[in-house]
């Protein structure tokens, strides 16, 4: 594995290219090329097939190189391989949808992106009845028009949301159908920057289910289909569900290395506010849904706590600058038709919690139980469950923990 990035390097100077070259060419950025080059990153398939486009060169060779694990072919599901080959058209014109049809469509994608966080009226059974009687419709419609391509971007952003929606009530089979079927719309309309925002949802659900590996492999495929196209914000949000799996499953180099990429990806992001397309509207939910989990465990009574502490205490110690720019609290605020304020402190808190900064946590947990006041329910009851659960470590050592734990016990079950 070693010999191959140095091997890519040598191609790229053969050919005169530099660094910042092979980044335009790759949609890679120039430091991620970098840790290619120098072993520093594990070279995947991908990552030759990228440097043989831009070169307009084989090397082929480096392909019998390549770890086990690093070679998509013969790994990936059939379903999931599905995304690496051309689309092949395969409705006509009775599949076609009418203009009407179209922007129907189009704005039911809108209202429902609108309200599928919503506690009391989620649009899940409108959503899931439309797609229930248009998929077929949808699966066989021909792209190369603008109206076919507009329609299966919004058919796309339906079954992103019908698959958030089924994930939120821990319908997992079903979210994972559907996350399938909004990537495979996104793929025929040649949207690859949809196509990878819906396999990040399906990354996610598989880090919830506890498959940190299949969480991995899904979002590097993501990276791939969408390595020409992808945004700085789509970037990040990718290596960002890298940085989790490898976190998850104790790989803590892998981790810091990925987080590193997230955050410069991030602060590239800052600089470019995202477009009201169907992508960012994708990667708001995805955002949103880590924050908010499932309505009832997520991914399982501080699961995710345990197991990612130790990798999020480990950067702290040894590279505290990117920790501060990879969990500082200077994100973009959410909106609060969404989320209650108490449920944004609750989240920090927990953070706080895998950081190792107890007295921080509790403090904000403090916060978070006075916003949310006597009658907290919904989500905002849970994920205070979730931080009372995930700070019994801390509760012996620390009694504003114990204090607030306390507090939260208090929290009726039930509005």
């Amino acid at each position: 594995m070693t010999e191959i990035g140095p091997a890519l390097r040598a191609a790229r100077l053969a050919a005169g290219l530099s660094l910042q070259g092979m980044a335009a060419r790759t949609n890679y950025s120039k430091p991620y090329l970098g840790q290619l080059e120098t072993g520093a990153r594990m070279v995947r398939v991908e990552h030759v097939t990228a440097y043989e486009s831009a070169l307009a060169m084989s090397l082929s060779p480096l392909y019998a190189r390549l770890p086990v694990a690093a070679q998509h072919e013969g790994e990936l599901s059939i379903e999931l391989a599905a995304f690496l080959v051309p689309t092949i058209p395969a409705g006509g014109a009775a599949a076609g949808f009418t203009l009407a049809e179209s922007v129907a469509t189009e704005r039911l994608a809108r209202w429902a992106r609108g309200l599928q966080w919503s506690e009391s009226t989620p649009p899940r059974r409108t959503v899931i009845d439309w797609l229930k009687a248009n998929l077929p419709r949808l699966h066989q419609l021909s792209p190369g028009t603008d109206r076919a391509e507009r329609t299966l971007r919004a058919g796309a952003e339906l079954a992103d949301i019908a698959a958030a929606m089924s994930w939120d009530v821990e319908d997992t089979e079903s979210a994972r159908q559907y996350y399938l079927d909004a990537a495979r719309l996104a793929h025929t309309a040649g949207d690859a920057g949809l196509v990878a925002a819906a396999l990040a949802g399906l990354a996610m659900q598989y880090l919830d289910l506890g498959r940190p590996e299949d969480a991995l492999e899904v979002a590097q495929l993501a990276q791939f289909v969408a390595r020409r196209s992808a945004t700085p914000r789509l970037r990040g949000v990718l290596a960002h569900l890298q940085a989790t799996a490898y976190g998850i499953v104790g790989d803590t180099m892998a981790f810091e290395r990925e987080t590193a990429y997230a955050a410069e990806c991030h602060l590239e992001a800052a600089a470019h506010p995202p477009a009201d397309t169907a992508v960012d509207r994708s990667l708001t939910a995805l955002n949103l849904s880590f924050l908010l989990g499932p309505r009832r465990t997520w991914p399982g009574r501080g699961r995710q706590s345990e197991l990612l502490g130790p990798s999020y205490r480990h950067l702290v110690a040894n590279r505290p600058q990117l920790a501060d720019a990879a969990f500082g609290m200077d994100r973009t605020p959410l909106s609060t038709n969404i989320i209650e304020p108490a449920m944004t402190v609750t989240s920090a808190a927990r953070l706080h919690l895998m950081l190792g900064e107890p007295d921080r946590a509790a403090e904000l947990a403090g916060v978070a139980l006075t916003l949310a006041g006597p009658r907290a329910g919904g989500r905002t009851a849970a994920r205070l469950r979730d931080f009372q659960h995930e700070s019994l470590a801390f509760a012996e050592a620390s009694a504003d923990i114990r204090a607030v734990r306390t507090a939260i016990a208090e929290i009726p079950t039930a509005r």
